[in-house]
């Protein structure tokens, strides 16, 4: 299958890990907005085509792969799903759930594939957790944290505006970090039936860090996002019986459960490739099964993450331009 790339940044890199252990998937041509980093970018990879218009490029591929900033993600998303060109967007799949309802309702119409770049949820280590949910008894808290410092903030401190931190572009803590943990919650535990939401925000109304409680009645789940400090990045489903333990939310490379009684440790997780070779081989499964979503992030699931991270922001007050 022949794929474009629509960005260069650190995560497309990611992408062309993952592309080297999947022999189906050919990286054709690249596009980006600065010749220079495009041009670094396609002799890293030997990519023999190279765009700065994303509608010139879609006429030399089969699927594409978008890592823009999160605003652009709806408009070319759309152009390309109206082309019935399967579409592997990155995380978050649109700036607020009125724009993911209308991607997935044109995605539907045309029959064509669409899915969201939530890494984390592709991993064999995510079904390993949902498979042994029952270990740890009756289910009374869940903790989840993915806090890490960016360098963007001290560009941001030094005035030089970085796209991490701009309202326009629909960014901030909530729809980067934010997500991770957004989408390992609903993942496993569907919408909650109430949301407590609390954010962070610089002067230029942007979101730096911020705190969510997920009531589901008998339990509830605390998530806690930073992109201004660093703390462990872990979670923790905690039971009557005992505890799961993941190393990361996002990379979940160390997955353990913690008899409540006996305290005997048990290592539960699987041994995972690079991270992103996963959703790149269930794409080109499901579309050579002639399926129009993904098995592990169904449309429904990516619009449930969406409908909740827009009222978490509505709660924290962190409007996007988008939103209007």
């Amino acid at each position: 299958m022949k794929f474009g790339i629509i960005g260069t940044n650190f995560v497309s890199d990611f992408f062309m890990e993952g592309a080297k252990l999947e022999d189906r998937c050919e990286v054709v041509a690249a596009c980006g907005i600065s010749q220079e980093r495009l041009q670094t970018f396609v002799e890293k990879y030997n990519i023999p085509q190279s765009f700065t218009d994303y509608k010139e490029m879609a006429k030399v591929i089969d699927a594409v792969y978008i890592a823009t900033p999160n605003a652009k993600h709806f408009e070319m998303a759309k152009y390309f799903l109206e082309k019935k060109i399967p579409v592997f967007c990155e995380k978050p799949l649109a700036s607020n759930a009125k724009e993911v309802n209308e991607l997935v309702r044109i995605a539907t119409e045309n029959q064509v594939y669409f899915h969201e770049g939530l890494v984390s949820l592709y991993q064999p280590n995510y079904q390993v957790i949902k498979d042994n949910l029952h270990l740890v008894g009756n289910l009374r808290q869940v903790n989840v944290n993915f806090s890490k410092y960016s360098t963007r903030y001290d560009a941001f401190l030094n005035n030089e505006n970085p796209t991490t931190f701009r309202l326009e572009l629909s960014n901030g803590a909530t729809m980067d970090l934010g997500v991770y943990c957004v989408g390992f919650a609903i993942g496993l535990f569907g919408k909650p039936n109430k949301i407590l939401s609390t954010a962070s925000v610089l002067e230029n109304a942007a979101d730096v860090a911020g705190s969510t409680i997920y009531d589901y009645g008998d339990y509830v789940v605390s998530l806690n996002y930073s992109k201004v400090c660093d703390a462990n990045p872990v979670a923790e489903i905690c039971g009557e019986l005992g505890t799961i333990r993941i190393d990361h939310p996002s990379l979940l490379s160390t997955v353990t459960f913690t008899d409540r009684k006996t305290k005997e440790v048990k290592n539960i997780g699987v041994e995972q490739k690079q991270n992103f070779y996963y959703e790149i081989s269930e794409m080109i499964d499901q579309i050579e099964k002639g399926e129009t979503e993904s098995r592990s992030v169904p449309l429904h699931l990516s619009q449930e993450i969406h409908e909740v991270l827009t009222e978490m922001r509505r709660q924290s007050g962190i409007v996007f331009p988008a939103d209007k």
